[in-house]
């Protein structure tokens, strides 16, 4: 199946506007290349139009729009539940997608130079802000929705369940870690993208402080024999955020994040970032002016997103979608 070109209606009990899952919050498999491939995605793929942008995410070109139905009513327990099943599961699938782009992206600057580089630099950095914002998003539920549901269900997984298994991170750890940005200081862009990874680790360290104030990890507190096999480790990891291995074009990539964004935008639109029957004090690193900004501007943050996953700037989109 052509991702970009399926157009499979939302079930019943989705809202008018919401065309993602079978239900309104409901999940849809991410279905990504294997990173221990010789290749990200089958050559050659057939680049993403205008058309196909406007159908897979017309909300971040005009602004979302809230699908009726879609605010989660205060006091339903059940919907609440599913609302940030949803922002767990999704936000950790376009974070997956985000990196993908941004390891791609990593490596062009590598072998790049002058405005290529600066070009390769400028997406870098806007995939570190969409991944910040995700960061945000995933770990916007109440501290008691993730100890009840949220840590038992990773545990279940596997005792000792980390991020570090994320099979697609391991070609950005570097980077996100503050360790391989230092090669671009000297240059406009690359001073953006450090400031970028160092408003990633603030979120980091506040969400830990927000949702773990003990600061042990289940990796850090297992007590049990590890499996010791990496990619088992990924396997597992995969399974538990609904994602699938197969060869896939980047056209296939990219459409899959842009759902997925569109669907992240009309929720937000429609609930805030933190619903404010759930508000919570902060720490303070998350009510750090800098990270605060990424909260305001989520919505900006990820309609910066498509122009660079699709390299279609809004000049070229509206030149596209005008000769329709």
């Amino acid at each position: 199946m052509n991702i970009a070109q399926d157009t499979t209606a939302a079930g019943p009990g989705a809202p008018a506007g919401w065309d993602f899952g079978d239900c309104a919050y409901g999940l849809e498999p991410l279905l990504l290349p294997d990173p221990l491939g010789e290749k990200d995605d089958i050559p050659e793929p057939r680049a993403l139009t205008g058309l196909d942008v406007q159908r897979l995410c017309p909300g971040l070109l005009s602004g979302p729009v809230v699908a009726p139905g879609a605010a989660v009513p205060d006091g339903a327990l059940d919907g609440k539940a599913q609302h940030y099943w949803f922002r767990w599961i999704t936000g950790h699938q376009v974070a997956f997608l985000l990196w993908r782009l941004l390891g791609q992206r990593l490596r062009g600057a590598e072998e790049s130079s002058g405005a290529e580089r600066a070009d390769a630099l400028e997406a870098m950095t806007a995939y570190v802000n969409g991944y910040c914002a995700m960061l945000l998003y995933t770990s916007s539920c109440p501290r008691a929705v993730y100890e009840d549901l949220i840590r038992p269900s990773m545990f279940l997984q596997h005792p000792g369940f980390s991020g570090t298994w994320a099979p697609d991170f391991a070609a950005v750890r570097p980077l996100l870690r503050g360790r391989g940005g230092s090669r671009w200081a000297a240059e406009p862009d690359g001073e953006r993208l450090r400031q970028a990874v160092a408003v990633h680790h603030a979120i980091h360290s506040g969400i830990a402080a927000r949702l773990v104030p003990g600061g042990r990890s289940l990796l850090q507190a297992a007590t049990r024999a590890e499996v010791r096999s990496s990619r088992m480790l990924g396997t597992l990891y995969d399974n538990y955020f609904l994602t699938v291995r197969r060869p896939q074009t980047q056209e296939e990539t990219v459409a899959q994040l842009l759902r997925r964004l569109e669907a992240v935008a009309i929720d937000v639109a429609a609930n805030g970032l933190y619903p404010a029957s759930e508000d919570e004090d902060l720490p303070a690193e998350l009510r750090d002016k800098n990270v605060v900004a990424y909260g305001h501007d989520l919505l900006t943050t990820l309609s910066c997103l498509v122009k660079h996953a699709t390299g279609l700037d809004a000049a070229t989109l509206d030149v596209q979608l005008q000769s329709v």
